[in-house]
């Protein structure tokens, strides 16, 4: 894992450091002036050079067209959305009022993956019914939920209280959808957010992602918030 610092002082020098516990290649640049480039050509260097092949920047980073010429990209913070799904659907509903042993949820997507059927198992000890809308396994993982749990799951065509939507494409609806996907899924006006962090750093995705890769930040340490 790396990470760029953009700082003043920054001529594009790399070190290991520790991150919440977690060792990174930190790669320290100045973006500005006649050398920024240079800095950051030099800092992108050392970080792939090291072994980095994800990078963690400050969440208005634009310069990855740079990067991205050295073989370095962004931490994906999809992985770490996914794994907040349940959490995050039972606090929409207990937001709009609804508790869970009396609502819907929809699972919508262009295919049940993994990730789907993850969620729909846990979900389905928790709320009243859930939708299925998949074109690719729907209907498969619909008769293995209503076989293995005997949970009620009703047809593309019916909506829930709130959404799950897995990939983009998928259809909208219900009033309130969770975009699970993508570099900034949308999760209907709330934030994941790690209090024992500093600042910024609460709310910033793709550090979460890492450190929960990383085992640093554990599942129920994130909370949603608006």
């Amino acid at each position: 894992m790396g990470q760029l610092v953009l700082s003043p002082k920054g001529r594009g020098r790399t070190e290991p450091v520790r991150l919440y516990g977690l060792a990174v290649l930190r790669g320290a640049a100045d973006p500005s002036g006649f050398w920024g480039e240079r800095r950051l050509r030099r800092a992108a260097e050392g970080l792939r050079r090291g072994g980095a092949l994800r990078v963690l920047t400050a969440p208005d980073f634009d310069r990855w067209p740079l990067l991205a010429r050295f073989g370095l990209r962004p931490v994906d913070p999809e992985p770490f959305v996914r794994a907040q799904t349940v959490p995050l659907a039972l606090e929409v509903l207990g937001r709009r009022g609804l508790s869970p042993d009396r609502a819907t949820v929809a699972l919508r997507g262009l295919r049940a993956d993994r990730e789907m059927a993850r969620a729909a198992v846990r979900l389905c000890r928790q709320v009243r019914r859930l939708v299925i809308d998949a074109p690719q396994g729907g209907e498969e993982l619909s008769a293995w939920l209503r076989r293995e749990y005997g949970v009620p799951v009703l047809p593309p065509g019916e909506a829930g209280q709130v959404a799950l939507r897995f990939q983009e494409g998928s259809p909208r609806m219900e009033e309130v959808s969770l975009d699970l996907y993508g570099p900034v899924p949308g999760l209907a006006g709330m934030t994941l957010s790690a209090p024992g962090l500093e600042g910024e750093d609460r709310e910033n995705l793709p550090l979460l992602t890492a450190l929960w890769e990383g085992g640093r930040l554990a599942p129920e340490d994130a909370k949603c918030q608006d």
